[in-house]
């Protein structure tokens, strides 16, 4: 690394368990970020023996104080380690982008100190193999748009505070309903709960033109199935979305096509209100025109998908677009049990207009 020439985008540092005791890792990180400027680090540890009790104090991440608050750094994982404190975490306001895969967590309030050290992120995957029996999961963390959380045993309780949350990627959680507490204001907009089937699997999806780059992030951590359950999605959806507008219904089909194997169990799509102004047959997004969304006779997303249920909310049978994917659900034949649309509020008049739209 230190005759690497230029600043390292990204560095996956590999290493055994001596290597953490003597330092080396120590020096490892201190050369990729101090001196290399790391954006994204990753840390793989080569001893992990599973959630075997007798190895879990063996592999606590012991590193210096401060390790991780390098300016540069932005994005970290951490492979196969145990948590015990927030040390190695002191001071980083600079982190955007928390991973911990197959991480042991000795206490949830470990993980609750090390959120607290880290009050910028905006990303957070946890892939959690285990945590000790009766904790409570506890995230809280006012900036953070995205989580993702596996947990594959039982867990006592999950709490999630968390006021700009726009993605919620439940992969799997063993949770009674009555003790899984969100607050997040731009998921909790939903009607269905997290409940709909057995895995308790769901992603909650409140769609935005996002940048480019932090669009591509999100989808590339919803799509990763690395080290955990090496198979399609499984589970519902519940979206959140302008349909006129062309770059939110890419994000959505794009979304969709994760279920592209395995049946989704249900759909649910809250309509936002209409954000685009144009001439009849066009819709705009950023002041240009694009053609109609559906104008095509192709399936939407594809000719495979299928979902048992969808429900459709504050759906607005003026709205050609909304009628348009309605339509198309049905005589694609992409619903396979039942379809509900909940009409929007609105005066007498207007629902008897919708209420004729969706007959038709």
């Amino acid at each position: 690394m230190k005759n690497h020439r230029g600043p390292l985008e990204s560095c996956i540092i590999h290493h055994y368990l001596s290597q953490c005791e003597n330092g080396t890792l120590d020096s490892w990180i201190n050369i990729a970020t101090r001196m290399k400027d790391t954006k994204d680090l990753t840390l793989i540890n080569h001893n992990y023996h599973g959630i075997n009790e007798r190895y879990q104090a063996k592999f606590l991440l012991r590193l210096r104080r401060d390790a991780f608050s390098h300016h540069s750094l932005t994005s970290l994982s951490l492979c196969r380690f145990s948590l015990s404190g927030p040390r190695a975490f002191r001071n980083c306001s600079n982190l955007k982008t928390l991973k911990l895969v197959n991480s042991f967590i000795t206490q949830g309030t470990v993980l609750n100190n090390v959120l607290v050290a880290c009050p910028s992120l905006e990303v957070i995957v946890l892939r959690v193999s285990s945590l000790t029996q009766g904790d409570v999961l506890k995230i809280e963390n006012n900036n953070l748009k995205f989580l993702q959380v596996s947990y594959a045993y039982e867990i006592e309780k999950i709490e999630v505070y968390a006021a700009c949350l726009d993605v919620l990627d439940l992969k799997f959680i063993n949770c009674e309903e009555e003790d899984f507490i969100l607050a997040a204001p731009n998921i909790r907009q939903f009607k269905r709960d997290y409940w709909v089937c057995s895995s308790y699997a769901h992603l909650s999806y409140n769609v935005s033109y996002l940048a480019q780059e932090k669009k591509n992030i999100w989808h590339a951590l919803m799509v990763s199935e690395s080290d955990f359950f090496h198979m399609s999605r499984r589970g519902s959806l519940s979206v959140s979305l302008d349909v006129t507008n062309p770059k939110e219904v890419e994000i959505l089909k794009e979304v969709l096509l994760m279920w592209n194997i395995r049946e989704m169990t249900e759909l649910e799509i809250l309509f936002k209100n209409n954000n685009a102004a144009g001439k009849e047959g066009e819709c705009y997004t950023n002041g240009r025109a694009h053609e109609k969304l559906w104008e095509d006779a192709k399936p939407f997303p594809n000719a495979v998908f299928r979902v048992s249920v969808v429900r459709m909310y504050n759906f607005d049978g003026s709205n050609e677009e909304e009628v348009a994917l309605a339509s198309h659900f049905v005589m694609q034949k992409t619903v396979t049990k039942k379809m509900m649309i909940e009409i929007s509020s609105s005066p007498p008049e207007k629902k008897i207009e919708v209420e004729a739209a969706v007959e038709s």
